[in-house]
């Protein structure tokens, strides 16, 4: 089988048995990340990557995979919130188990989350990143009635503009690169932002974006957190000046007694243009690392590469 790993010689496609058990996906799409593009900054690892992905069972049923084993036995887990169980970052396919960079890959069944009828398997790699954005808009309380502003035009941005409009709200896009406007344009963002938002989602997770989101919130407003900080960030006295809420969000959980990664399924289906606007580069697996390439050049104009056995 082939698999994708960071090696000494870099990003590349090796021969692999994969490892797990439960049943088996045959990988129809598995797209990166930049969690990915982190990894592999810490040199070579004997696992899979890619936690992005879908595929099909043994019977030809189509599934996203969601890529957190959860204990299920801890109090955190019981109260319904798999993603705070202390073990679940160190069971996640792609980052501590094999991944989807794969021809095929092997997963607990309940991880396997079967598509809504109107969603392509082909497509189903974006419902990890958009399942992401929606738990961060679900904890910054975003409703019907929000006037919201996403920072930041990668995938995580461009799939919470998605998100919120599904909600009936209103959403502008602040992003620097012009693909990335034009992406939040298609998705029906308004691209000429304001100030005073109720509620601001950080979606690009540098000290800058943090900074223009606290400046574009209103007085007693949310920032919601959707990025992953891999550097520290400070905040300012404009944070405490104008008692904006900030509040994190990681990966994804319940909400209302509702699974958020099948909630982003369901969206998935009702966006259909999501991912033509989002998935911009479209590999064969053995160019594994010309698409990681492509994946960290900011000035490629490539938002989301997605590879396909």
């Amino acid at each position: 089988m082939r698999a994708v790993r960071s090696t000494g010689d870099g990003v590349g496609v090796v021969s692999a048995h994969p490892s797990g058990d439960g049943v088996r996906v045959a990988v129809a799409s598995s797209s990166i990340c930049g969690t990915d593009l982190h990894l592999i900054g810490f040199g070579p690892s004997a696992v899979t990557l890619g936690h992005e992905f879908s595929g099909r069972l043994d019977d030809g049923t189509p599934v996203a995979v969601l890529p957190r084993v959860a204990c299920g036995r801890c109090e955190r887990c019981r109260a319904g919130q798999e993603h705070q169980c202390p073990s679940a970052f160190g069971s996640m396919y792609g980052i501590s188990l094999d991944g989807g960079l794969a021809d095929e890959a092997w997963v607990v069944p309940a991880c396997a989350k079967v598509l809504p009828d109107r969603v392509p398997v082909e497509d189903a790699c974006l419902v990890e990143p958009l399942a992401v954005a929606v738990h961060g808009i679900h904890r910054a309380g975003v409703t019907a009635g929000s006037r919201v502003l996403v920072v930041g035009g990668g995938p995580i941005g461009l799939c919470a503009v998605a998100v919120v409009r599904s909600l009936g709200a209103d959403v502008d896009l602040l992003a620097r690169h012009q693909s990335r406007i034009e992406a939040g344009e298609r998705l029906g963002a308004g691209t000429a932002p304001g100030d005073g938002y109720d509620v601001v989602l950080e979606a690009a997770g540098t000290q800058q974006a943090v900074d223009t989101a606290i400046e574009r919130c209103r007085p007693g407003g949310t920032v919601g957190v959707l990025s992953t900080f891999w550097e520290p960030v400070r905040l300012g006295v404009g944070f405490q000046i104008k008692e904006v809420t900030l509040v994190p969000a990681f990966t994804y959980g319940h909400h209302h007694g509702g699974c958020e990664f099948e909630e982003a399924a369901a969206i998935l289906g009702r966006h259909p243009d999501l991912p033509g606007a989002v998935i911009t580069h479209h590999f064969p697996l053995e160019d594994a690392t010309e698409a990681f390439r492509l994946a960290a050049d900011r000035d490629s104009g490539a938002i989301k590469v997605a590879l396909h056995p």
